[in-house]
């Protein structure tokens, strides 16, 4: 994660906004995602939940994974830079990295700019 948004990573409000921005939009794909409130354990709790999801949709359903990155704002070129330094065991992983901490970033915009 980007060094200058890691003093926010423990930000129980921010934490509970990116976990309801993830519901949200995972929502629209027909996976519910369940949020314990849990700040301390907040990050794996939603990786463990997003990563099958994920490794899932890119396998079965490419076309549904690429509205999934469009719609969360995950450019193509981080998508390809993630594929082409990925080994086939983390990509899901990464990819759900990436989705969470876009999650993050787009919660700290709005809040910036309220």
């Amino acid at each position: 994660m980007d060094s200058s948004l890691e003093k926010y990573r423990q930000d129980l409000e921010i934490i509970r906004e990116t976990a309801a921005q993830l519901i949200r939009d995972f929502s629209i794909h027909k996976l519910e995602i369940v949020f314990s409130g849990n700040e301390l354990t907040a990050y794996d709790e939603l990786i463990f939940q997003v990563e099958p999801f994920i490794a899932d949709m890119y396998k079965n359903n490419r076309s549904g994974f690429q509205v999934l990155l469009y719609q969360i704002d995950i450019s193509e070129q981080s998508f390809k830079k993630v594929i082409s330094t990925s080994l086939p065991e983390n990509f899901s992983k990464r990819i759900s990295e990436m989705i969470i901490q876009r999650e993050f970033q787009k919660i700290l915009t709005k809040r910036f700019f309220r």
